[in-house]
């Protein structure tokens, strides 16, 4: 009974009513199916609570033929004895009760057509009023007639008459009728409405907020906002529809997860299905043809095309057209629509597969002729089966070429591999494998593996030959499969296309040297792409930051330095990396968006994706949390556990590990990990340093210190070993390994880990990775010394971009005050850090920011003020419920969310109102919450 409180209202308002004896009429009205039986039932159960008798029945097409049908089921089960019986209690003048055994004779029919039958007619409608009015003098009365619009014209007239004599009798009658329906007794149940008694309300159908309540009470977690608009869109917020539609996703194993969206959307639940066919079947044969050409052609039903794609001629589609409106098929206007979606997917899918792929293809035909969009032409075609056309190979590798230039591979596939599937004595299957390989790897699939092995032995003497060969060699690395990929990319370096090698110098530099070392020496081709890749070389010997920042940003003086071909660390991704590692971000940032825009323009998906995972990467260093996990989401949105992992994936997981982990969401990112196959043995490449790193560190904070130690540890060896080791790594594994190596037992081996790194990031001489080894080495030392080097840190990161790391050191260093007895420049150290932390969106460190602050004398006070950053309304409404008492379970209940929806609220509740207890949450909630000194208490 979702949004129908206001219908509840009038009749529990009318039942008060008729019981204090002024009797009256409400009709519900709506479309069938939006819980007019189910207001009716709860209308009875009211009812029954007051001690009301209740008289009760149905209309149907069936008996809507036969006289007197639903007064008949009003009283075939009415126990009249009961009233004979108070009627002789009192002296009342009744009509006889053997009035209703006429009702059963075909006399109570023909009456009304004799001469005299008006007279009969009126005597017989006093009677069964008399029945009615007597029975509710000994407790009132409630006549419930479901599906009204079909009830027989005598038992209308009935209605009528018993309405017009309501006003002073403990009598209610409830009427649900189905709007749109043009029956013979619409005009004499519409004229009962016009009585004063009556009161009319339409059901509307339920709201995306309704909707979006009902999928996840029925499917017991969260709905992506796609499945939600499809569930719409399908049901139109119709209750029944609704309820059958998520029925049928129980039933196949659909979960609310935007991969189900395509199989959502060709749902047709056997009720929507049987009631909007039982209404098309009515209509003349012109108007089903008209309505599975509509179907077809589904938004570009414009007359021309609709002529077009079913054959008729001028006049007879638009005399279809006009039944199909009558019959509130489809919408006013052009182009010609269904008014709902769920029947255009009725009528398409009783279309026989013949018939469909028929259809598909002249719609295209009939689309091109019109100039449409060579996109909407080919998603016709792909509905159609192989038929040798030449055209529409043409159409669909044009299309999937404009795919790719949106960013869109999944739908370039599509197009491609139906025109791979065209039986031509001369098609160009080798350029179509090429292409088809090339889209299957930017959309991570493994299939792009053999699709281009298969191109590569067939397009050698074609022009796209190196296109192809750089295709495979990313697809055989982003395999695991490196030794094979830097050989394809190596062999006869002396013709190979400068993209080939290119890509072949940048492949030899992530891959282990044991590898390197079997193949042909790679040569880097041109002087930019020397100085990008000198940078690089310079940040991983551990030159000082100067000189690496000086190679980098010549390698990048002459502005983007954009490729031919699509691949993934250019030379301009490779200088704007180490220019970040240098804290230049802004410089890189904007090397990077540039960079990408050229590429996006292009079309480059890869150059594109790559620049990108680079790009979260310094919005993380920048403090930009929710921008970072945003930006590395979109960067993984193709990404499975059997997808390929080209250097794009490692780089964005990393990422989006590292902004879960700050955010208070450690187990989400453990999810991600597992739910993307990122968990087992990763493969020994400079790209999955990142994420070894970020695994090991989620790993320390899901308190696993030994696997998350060891992790990182392997780590650090291979990257030492290997030459793949980088600034920025400091930031991320340093101050986690430090902890959990002191609670672990061990702060010999903190120390000593602490202190190494500290040398290192002297030695490269970069602000952020020295002021974390500082901090973290200052935090382990504590007293004087340690303080010394806490402010060292935090003057350090003087200039830079609030981040994380700035945050961090401002809670260490108020921590390392208040253990040398600073209380007071503790407390102001601590207040910025919470602030920043808080700014940031680093949930964790506020939190301990804020746990600090009490230790150093500030305590949390009432205000008349508003909080600094007041609750959301659903964190409200969690916080309101936990104050009551209730468990997580509970009101994740009431609420129609998830257990870990109300966990992750309370946490950034507990966090902007800084408590740490469920018990504390009332008060808190009683005003707003903001640090007092204690020195100022009153």
């Amino acid at each position: 009974m979702l949004e129908r409180d206001r219908e509840i209202g009038l009749l529990r308002q009318s039942l008060e009513r008729a019981r204090r004896g002024v009797g009256g009429l409400v009709m519900v009205e709506g479309e069938q199916g939006t819980g007019k039986s189910s207001l009716l039932q709860h209308a009875r159960a009211e009812a029954d609570g007051q001690a009301f008798q209740v008289l009760n029945a149905r209309g149907s097409t069936l008996e809507q033929g036969f006289s007197w049908a639903v007064v008949r089921q009003l009283f075939e089960h009415q126990p009249v004895d009961r009233a004979e019986r108070a009627l002789e209690e009192r002296v009342v003048e009744t009509p006889p009760l053997s009035l209703l055994p006429q009702l059963n004779s075909d006399s109570a029919t023909t009456q009304g057509e004799s001469e005299d039958g008006g007279d009969a007619l009126y005597s017989l409608l006093q009677g069964i009023y008399g029945i009615c009015r007597d029975a509710s003098l000994t407790s009132p009365l409630l006549l419930l007639v479901d599906d009204a619009q079909w009830i027989d014209t005598e038992s209308a007239r009935f209605i009528n008459y018993l309405v017009n004599r309501l006003e002073n009798h403990k009598i209610l009658v409830v009427l649900a009728v189905t709007c749109g329906a043009h029956e013979p007794v619409q005009d004499l149940l519409m004229a009962v409405c016009g009585s004063p008694v009556a009161a009319l309300t339409r059901l509307a159908p339920l709201s995306k907020e309704a909707v979006r309540r009902r999928i996840t009470e029925r499917l017991g977690r969260d709905v992506h906002d796609g499945v939600l608009r499809a569930c719409f869109d399908l049901t139109e917020g119709n209750p029944l529809h609704l309820a059958e539609l998520l029925d049928q996703m129980i039933g196949l194993g659909l979960t609310p997860d935007e991969s189900s969206i395509p199989e959502i959307l060709l749902l047709t639940p056997a009720r929507i299905s049987w009631h909007m066919r039982s209404r098309l079947r009515a209509l003349p044969p012109t108007a089903e043809v008209l309505a599975s050409a509509i179907a077809v052609l589904n938004g570009h039903a414009e007359p021309q095309h609709c002529a077009q794609v079913s054959g008729l001629d001028e006049a007879e589609m638009f005399d279809a057209a006009g039944c199909l409106r009558d019959a509130d098929v489809l919408r006013p206007g052009m182009p010609y629509r269904f008014r709902r979606a769920a029947m255009r997917q009725v009528v398409y899918s009783h279309m026989s597969p013949r018939d469909r792929g028929s259809a598909h293809r002249r719609s295209a035909r009939s689309l091109q002729t019109a100039g449409a969009q060579v996109s909407e032409v080919a998603e016709h075609l792909v509905r159609t089966d192989p038929a040798g056309d030449p055209w529409a190979v043409t159409v669909l590798r044009s299309a999937s070429r404009g795919a790719m230039l949106g960013g869109d591979p999944r739908a370039a596939i599509r197009y491609l591999r139906h025109a791979l599937a065209e039986p031509l004595s001369e098609q160009p299957q080798p350029a179509i494998l090429a292409q088809l390989g090339s889209a299957e790897l930017r959309a991570h699939r493994p299939s792009a593996v053999d699709r281009l092995v298969e191109a590569q032995c067939k397009v050698e003497e074609l022009e796209s030959g190196s296109a192809v060969r750089a295709d495979l060699g990313v697809a055989l690395a982003a395999s695991a499969r490196y030794e094979e990929a830097l050989a394809v990319l190596s062999q006869d370096q002396n013709s190979a296309s400068g993209q080939v090698r290119a890509l072949a110098s940048v492949l030899s530099r992530l891959i282990p040297g044991e590898l390197r070392r079997r193949v042909t020496p790679v040569v880097v081709p041109g002087t930019r792409a020397l100085r990008a890749h000198a940078a690089a070389e310079a940040l991983s010997r551990g030159l000082h930051v100067r000189r690496v920042r000086r190679l980098a940003a010549a390698a990048l003086a002459d502005g983007d330095l954009a490729t031919d071909h699509d691949t993934e660390l250019t030379s301009s991704s490779i200088a704007a990396w180490t220019l970040a590692q240098c804290d230049d971000l802004s410089a890189a940032e904007r090397a990077l968006e540039e960079h990408m825009r050229r590429a996006a323009a292009c079309g480059q998906l890869l150059t594109v994706d790559t620049a990108q995972s680079l790009r979260a990467r310094v919005l993380y260093d920048t403090g930009r949390l929710e921008e970072a996990e945003q930006t590395a989401r979109v960067v993984l949105r193709h990404q499975s556990a059997t997808s390929l992992r080209p250097a794009c994936v490692p780089l964005a997981a990393a990422v989006l590990v590292h902004c879960l982990i700050d955010t208070g969401r450690p187990e989400e990112a453990a999810a991600f990990l597992d739910r993307t196959g990122l968990t087992g043995q990763l493969p020994e490449a400079a790209m999955f340093v990142p994420l070894s790193v970020a695994r090991g560190r989620l790993s320390i904070r899901l308190a696993r210190f030994g696997a998350g130690l060891a992790e990182i540890v392997d780590c650090r060896d291979l990257a030492a070993r290997q030459g793949w080791w980088y600034p920025s790594a400091i930031c991320e594994y340093l101050s986690d390994s430090v902890r959990a190596l002191v609670r672990s037992g061990e702060p010999a081996a903190a120390a000593e880990l602490a202190l190494g790194e500290l040398e290192r990031a002297r030695a490269f001489g970069a602000a952020r990775p020295l002021a974390v080894a500082l901090r973290t080495y200052g935090e382990l030392k504590g007293g004087a010394e340690g303080l010394v080097l806490v402010e060292e840190a935090h003057r350090l990161l003087d200039g830079l971009p609030d981040s994380v790391e700035r945050a961090r050191t401002l809670v260490a260093l108020g921590s390392v005050l208040r253990r040398a007895g600073q209380r007071s420049a503790a407390r102001r150290r601590l207040d910025a850090g919470r602030e920043l932390a808080q700014k940031v969106g680093a949930t964790e460190l506020e939190a301990e920011a804020r746990s600090e602050l009490r230790l150093a004398g500030a305590r949390p006070t009432r205000s008349g003020s508003s909080a600094s950053v007041p609750l959301t309304p659903a964190e409200e409404r969690v916080a309101q419920r936990a104050a009551t008492g209730l468990s997580n379970r509970e009101i994740a209940q009431a609420l129609f969310v998830t257990v870990k929806t109300v966990e992750w609220h309370l946490s950034q509740t507990y966090a902007k109102l800084g408590i740490a207890k469920r018990s504390e949450l009332s008060d808190a909630l009683s005003g707003a919450t903001c640090i007092e000194d204690s020195s100022r208490r009153a």
